[in-house]
Order: C-alpha cells, then structure tokens, then sequence
C-alpha cells in the first residue's frame, strides 16, 4: 500500500512540475488568441480559413506550426 501511495504521489508531483513548465507557453498562447480577437475581424479570418478549400487548410497548418513550438 505505501508503494501505491508513493507512486500516486508521484505522479501528482511529475503532473503540476509539467503544468508549471507549460504554463507560460499556455498564457502566451490566450493572449495571441485574444489579440487576434480584438484586432482581426472574423469575417476576415473566415475569408482566409472558412471555406475549406486546399489553400484555406495550408494557411491554417501553417500558422499553426509555431504552436508547439
């Protein structure tokens, strides 16, 4: 039982170091969302994204490659 527990605890510790690591590049990225939101209208992002067409998606991968990173 105490391996149980020690394991368990490990876990939660290994879950919030990665949350704290994460976490900066989490705000970073509500905050870029949010002035996208307040500057791009959506009718324009609409244009360029919504149609679903080949060019649509490749802009779209595209500007979502430096996500992860």
């Amino acid at each position: 039982m105490d391996t149980l527990l020690s394991f368990g605890w490990e876990i939660v510790q290994s879950s919030w170091h990665l949350y704290l690591e994460a976490a900066i590049y989490i705000l970073f990225g509500l905050g870029v969302g949010g002035m996208l939101k307040v500057f791009l209208s959506p009718t324009y992002v609409a244009n360029h994204l919504g149609s679903g067409r080949f060019t649509s998606v490749l802009k779209a991968s595209l500007l979502g490659i430096p996500i992860p990173l």
